[in-house]
């Protein structure tokens, strides 16, 4: 798999580079938006590696630019923001995954899995079926990974609708953060609580615009989440 890497830390595009290739993955490192949208120009990435701070603008913009020639190009924020805000940023912008810095390789090179694995044909399908799951109001169409509530399309990225299905499939239940990161990204023993906040804080906002309650996602605190009925 092609992965461009943008990253102007040259430590860091050294150790994502070699973490990658380890993995029998091609990689091309450029330190700029301007050189990113260069290179995809000419030779498409399977995925993009973006860190959210650039000399020349934004990762959220590049990912942005580069969505809009790759639409189904996978992008993994790095960042030395870490606030919940920042994450949630990062992932509405379009971010398929946020890593924070520093980070190991191997959570990197697990996230990197994690996400091919997801942007496969079909695999969000076959990961969650049955092709409709329905509870609280919630109609989710597995094939096409679209959110409905009471008829209206959430619009949800793809990672929301993943985490949305599993809460769906287990309604009233409360589903602890390592549960869900393990489901959802494929991880074993990691606990991403600020990512999940991240999503979930997105999804409440999202329920809100189509005349929801938000508190249909339930937060237990310092252990996860869960649909109810409000």
């Amino acid at each position: 798999m092609l992965v461009l890497v943008v990253e102007d830390d040259k430590d860091y595009a050294e150790i994502i580079s070699q973490t990658l290739r380890r993995d029998s993955h091609d990689v091309v490192i450029t330190g700029s938006v301007s050189g990113a949208v260069r290179f995809a120009s000419l030779k498409p990435p399977a995925m993009a590696v973006v860190d959210v701070i650039l000399p020349d603008g934004s990762g959220l913009d590049l990912c942005k630019r580069l969505r809009e020639s790759h639409p189904a190009m996978p992008v993994i924020f790095l960042s030395s923001l870490d606030r919940a805000s920042d994450v949630v940023a990062g992932l509405n912008g379009g971010g398929d995954d946020y890593m924070t810095k520093p980070f190991h390789p191997s959570e990197l090179l697990a996230r990197v899995r994690a996400v091919a694995r997801r942007s496969a044909p079909g695999a969000v399908a076959e990961i969650l079926a049955p092709p409709r799951i329905k509870a609280l109001g919630l109609e989710l169409d597995v094939a096409n990974q679209a959110a409905y509530l009471d008829g209206i399309n959430l619009n949800c990225t793809r990672l929301e609708f993943e985490i949305l299905c599993q809460m769906v499939k287990f309604p009233g239940q409360v589903l602890s953060h390592a549960f869900l990161s393990e489901q959802v990204w494929g991880y074993k023993n990691v606990n991403d609580a600020t990512l999940l906040k991240g999503h979930v804080s997105s999804l409440r906002g999202k329920i809100r615009l189509a005349g929801g309650n938000e508190d249909l996602i339930h937060t237990v605190h310092g252990v996860g989440y869960s649909c109810t009925p409000v």
